[in-house]
């Protein structure tokens, strides 16, 4: 429903000026008081939408050009109506980029409410009714804009649809190796009794990174048990030494870079990390740099001529490298599995994805996922990166294990089949081992090859 016309000419009389600052702010007020009712009642729409963003940047008062205007006017120019299916989708996510859109809203309010909070307290306190309506309005046109696309996003493209017929992660523990907000931690716990308390180490920072990760693990494996860890730099090691003590572990996410000591891989880390992967699977995001793992820019960005991304992890890819050479011996190295950051329709690799270049050590390991526009409930968005493609990764080996489970196999037996099966079966793509690594995960031909392996001669059920 739109503003009624009585409210949209009086708003439309105020004057955001300098100079009618104060006074505008007050009439404002009395009007969204007035109006609040009627309109926070309704579903948002963009003329709503609009007034409440003028609120926001001329209570804050905002400094730059702000990212929500242009969502506006891209969405009001839309013509949703002329496509259908899947040409919808591809207008949708490949033209419009409606996927981003959530987030870049999400960021504009977060700053602006910190860009309040800089105001005077009288100020802050006179205003503050008029300020927070205008955030929840906007919060609530961005809710709404995500469930209008929510239905044309492709999901996740594992081959996973028979396997999560059968299997649902029951018995088979994952360690999310991550930051969490634990506000949002107790939430996911509060509807999933499988998701054990968060084990800390040190004084990590809050950050909602990790319960997207959970989030993406449980949409696929809803019955697997979670162990939350976080941990800051200088405590790593101690996380690592839990998760390797920890024999019940099957499965270890690590969206988050290996750890550097003086400029290099940590040895402590290192070994840690090798004797993980004697008897556990290890997921890791490859990286969200835009390059390979010697810098240069990938295939796609060199075609579109895009310059350098820039990204402060760009010293991951020197401590992956160090650890792959220095393990490619060692027993279990394959458990360690990457993951690609694919664009959502899985037709080229994302923009700011780091790719394993002409490293066979990485190619023979990696897999190329969707990892752009992965919904979730936690942040209410669409989130984008390598960080939620190896956790797809997580949740399928977790499906393979329950699997590999009720065929019969013991633990010891289960991890090595079901890293090799998805390795083995992997789907070549078209844009080549020095992007996508062995390809696609198909998680029916691993499924597959699981049931054919406990039916040769010699497995014991």
């Amino acid at each position: 429903m739109a503003l009624s016309d009585e409210f949209s000419k009086l708003v439309s009389k105020i004057n955001f000026n300098k100079k009618e600052q104060v006074l505008n702010k007050i009439v404002f007020v009395v009007l969204l008081i007035v109006f609040s009712v009627k309109v926070f009642a309704s579903n948002p729409n963009v003329d709503q939408a609009r007034v409440s963003l003028q609120v926001i940047k001329e209570l804050t008062p905002w400094p730059w050009e702000e990212p929500v205007t242009p969502i506006l006017d891209d969405y009001l120019a839309a013509e949703f109506d002329q496509y259908q299916g899947r040409a919808k989708s591809l207008y949708m996510v490949d033209e419009l980029k409606m996927h981003k859109w959530g987030q870049s809203i999400t960021e504009f309010t977060v700053l602006a409410e910190l860009l309040y909070t800089f105001q005077p307290e009288d100020y802050q306190e006179e205003y503050r009714q008029a300020f927070e309506a205008a955030i929840a309005d906007l919060d609530l046109f961005r809710q709404e804009l995500n469930d209008f696309l929510y239905p044309y996003v492709p999901g996740y493209n594992l081959k996973q649809h028979n396997l999560v017929r059968h299997f649902d992660g029951e018995g088979i523990v994952i360690g999310v190796f991550d930051l969490f907000d634990p506000v949002r931690l107790q939430e996911q716990r509060e509807q999933y009794p499988n998701i054990e308390a968060e084990v800390q180490f040190g004084d990590p920072i809050t950050f909602l990174h990790g319960n997207t990760v959970i989030d993406i693990i449980l949409d696929i494996a809803p019955k697997a048990t979670i162990v939350p860890i976080s941990t800051e730099s200088k405590t790593y090691n101690e996380a690592m030494a839990y998760m390797r003590s920890r024999d019940d572990i099957s499965v270890i996410n690590m969206s988050r870079a290996f750890h550097i000591t003086n400029d290099q891989l940590d040895p402590e880390f290192s070994d840690h990390l090798s004797h993980i992967l004697q008897s556990k699977i290890f997921t890791k995001s490859i990286g969200n740099t835009g390059t390979d793992l010697n810098g240069e820019d990938t295939d796609v960005r060199k075609r579109l001529g895009l310059p350098p991304l820039g990204s402060f992890f760009t010293y991951d890819l020197d401590l992956i490298k160090a650890f792959l050479l220095q393990n490619q011996s060692m027993q279990g190295n394959k458990n360690l599995m990457f993951a690609i950051n694919l664009q959502p329709f899985s037709d080229e690799v994302s923009l700011t994805a780091t790719v394993p270049g002409y490293n066979e050590l990485a190619i023979n390991r990696s897999f190329a996922i969707s990892g752009d526009a992965v919904y979730s409930a936690s942040s209410q968005n669409f989130e984008s990166g390598s960080s939620f493609a190896a956790p797809q990764l997580a949740a399928v080996s977790a499906l393979l294990l329950d699997a590999a489970d009720h065929y019969g196999y013991s633990k010891d037996e289960a991890v090595p089949m079901v890293v090799q099966a998805l390795q083995g079966t992997a789907r070549h793509s078209h844009l080549g081992a020095n992007n996508t690594g062995l390809g696609f995960v198909d998680a029916h031909k691993a499924l597959v090859e699981l049931m054919q392996s406990s039916r040769r001669p010699g497995h014991i059920h």
